[in-house]
C-alpha cells in the first residue's frame, strides 16, 4: 500500500468497533489514477452517494470527500485508488442509533502491470463451480461484504484460467470474479442482467450509456457456446478482451474493433 488515511488523517488504524470490520457494513469504490487525475471521478462519487443511500448510511461530505480523493491522487502518476465508506464506529449489536457518523477512508496501491499485457494479449477465461446468491437487495451495490468474491477468487487461485464467469444459483451468468463481461452473440453484443446478482461497475455503465444497441439478457452458460466474441471491464483494467473461454480460442478483433469505433480504454 502507497498511502492511507481515514477520516482524511494520514493513519493505517481503525477502531475495532467500526462497523465495516464488525459486519462489513459500508461501501467501496476502486479506480484508476493517470497523470494525478482519478479517473471517473464524479461517476465514482454518484455511486458512493446512491450506494450510501441505498444501505441508509449517512452520508459524509462529498465535496471534501471530492477534494481529497483530488489531492490524493495528483501525488501519482500511475496507481490504484480506493474508497471505502463505512456506517461508523458502533457498540455491539446490529443497531446502527448510537453512531453519529461514518468512517471514510482513502487508500492507494500500486497499479496491477500485468493488466497492459491483458489488454494486448486477451486472457483465458473459465466457469467458476461456486454461484452467487440472488439478492435484489444488495444487487448492484459495491458493499464490504464480499465474501462470496473472496471464495470464487479462492477457486479461481487454484485454477490455470486468468478469469472465472460466474453463475447465480438459477445458473444465469452475472459477471466474472473481479468484472463484468460482454460477449458478441449473432453480430450482437450482449451483457448479463444484474439485477437479482453482481455489481453495476461504472464501465459497464459507461459502455451502456454510449451504445444503446447492447442487449441485456438473462443467459445460461449453454447459451454463450457460440459466441464470437468476449470481453471484461472495470475501472482500473479498463476493457480487456478474452482470447480463450472454456479451451475454445476466441478471436480478439471483434473486440478491438469495438474499443476502438467507441473510444474506449
Amino acid at each position: 500500500m502507497l498511502y492511507c488515511s481515514v477520516n482524511y488523517q494520514e493513519i493505517t488504524n481503525i477502531s475495532s468497533q467500526d462497523r465495516g470490520l464488525s459486519y462489513g457494513d459500508g461501501i467501496f469504490t476502486t479506480g484508476k489514477v493517470l497523470n494525478g487525475e482519478f479517473e471517473l471521478l464524479t461517476q465514482h462519487i454518484n455511486r458512493l452517494k446512491s450506494a450510501c443511500i441505498a444501505l441508509s448510511i449517512v452520508s459524509p461530505n462529498f465535496v471534501e470527500l471530492n477534494n481529497n480523493i483530488k489531492n490524493v491522487a495528483k501525488n501519482y502518476t500511475l496507481a490504484v485508488l480506493k474508497v471505502i465508506i463505512t456506517a461508523g464506529i458502533g457498540g455491539r449489536g446490529y443497531s446502527r442509533l448510537s453512531i453519529e457518523q461514518p468512517t471514510i477512508i482513502i487508500s492507494v496501491f500500486d497499479f496491477p502491470r500485468h493488466y497492459f499485457d491483458w489488454k494486448k494479449q486477451g486472457i483465458s477465461l473459465g466457469e467458476c463451480h461456486l454461484q452467487l446468491g440472488v439478492n435484489p437487495m444488495l444487487s448492484g451495490i459495491k458493499h464490504l461484504n464480499r465474501l462470496e468474491q473472496v471464495l470464487i477468487r479462492r477457486e479461481l487461485d487454484a485454477c490455470a484460467e486468468d478469469d472465472l464467469l460466474v453463475t447465480d444459483l438459477n445458473g444465469v451468468v452475472v459477471e466474472t470474479s473481479c468484472a463484468n463481461v460482454f460477449w458478441l452473440k449473432d453480430d450482437l453484443w450482449q451483457t448479463p442482467n444484474i439485477s437479482y446478482s453482481g455489481i453495476a461497475g461504472l464501465m459497464r455503465a459507461e459502455i451502456l450509456a454510449q451504445v444503446d444497441s447492447i442487449q441485456i439478457v438473462d443467459a445460461k452458460l449453454t447459451d454463450l457456446v457460440d459466441v464470437k466474441a468476449i470481453f471484461i471491464c472495470n475501472s482500473v483494467m479498463g476493457l480487456v478482451p478474452v482470447n480463450e473461454y472454456n479451451k475454445k480460442r476466441l478471436s480478439i478483433s471483434a473486440v478491438d474493433a469495438f474499443i476502438a469505433s467507441f473510444n474506449f480504454k
